[in-house]
């Protein structure tokens, strides 16, 4: 309960002082005004800068992300691990905004997951983000175990820990916490949302789209456990846009 209740205080902070972007980033255009988005190989949004020890995270994360990407849904639920699996909250998807909504879903969680309701969950994160097309950024946070397992005695462990693994629950063991990464995913708006962004930026949807710095997206932090020999998600949570990307 008082990691929940930290996890909200500092997400509601953040909120405040770091108003999500325009589900804008800096993206890359063609002569006709569209994203280019493909990768020019499968692992190219993989972190380039990572250190050696880091690229077995990121390869043991990378067919989860690219599932959501693909709207695969049903295949990245097989991708999870019972811990995962066993409990849900509803700010994983969408969070909260305000402390006493953020604590009422930690304590309504959704239990043993099946992979219809993983599937109908992310209607909602579709629904707030824009839908899934292309994997756009993916690196490792944090290999720290005492920032994954919120014991970090740093100036901003807790911090670092928030970013880490947001409102990961206290009862997934921690000896088992190797790895939290964070990533982004670009999203196709709906012409609902495209119209709300639209008017929001007092301009048409057809400047809007060609718009260089038009490339809606949403975050991605998963942190991985290891089950039974092998690297899995363990904690996962879809985030908006904010100006610390």
């Amino acid at each position: 309960m008082v990691s929940v209740s930290v996890a909200c205080r500092v997400t509601t902070f953040i909120a405040a002082i770091l108003l999500p972007v325009l589900l804008t980033s800096c993206g890359k255009k063609t002569q006709g005004g569209k994203e280019k988005t493909a990768q020019k190989s499968e692992d190219d949004f993989l972190d380039k800068d990572a250190k050696p020890d880091e690229r077995k995270y990121l390869l043991a994360a990378k067919p989860f992300f690219v599932a959501i990407a693909n709207r695969k849904y049903v295949d990245a639920y097989a991708l999870l691990s019972s811990y995962a699996k066993a409990r849900m909250s509803f700010n994983q998807f969408t969070p909260a905004e305000d402390q006493a909504t953020f604590q009422q879903y930690e304590l309504n969680p959704y239990d043993n997951v099946t992979a219809e309701q993983f599937a109908y969950l992310m209607q909602y994160v579709e629904a707030a983000r824009g839908a899934p097309r292309a994997p756009k950024m993916l690196s490792v946070f944090s290999t720290d175990p005492d920032v994954l397992n919120r014991r970090s005695k740093e100036q901003f462990g807790a911090m670092d820990s928030m970013f880490a693994i947001g409102a990961m629950p206290d009862w997934i063991p921690a000896d088992i916490r190797r790895a939290s990464l964070r990533g982004q995913i670009h999203t196709e708006l709906s012409p609902q949302e495209l119209e709300r962004v639209a008017a929001t930026e007092r301009i048409s949807v057809a400047e809007l789209k060609k718009s260089e710095d038009f490339d809606p997206y949403f975050n991605l932090k998963v942190v991985l456990v290891e089950e039974n020999g092998q690297l899995k998600v363990g904690y996962f949570e879809f985030l908006p846009p904010s100006m610390m990307d």
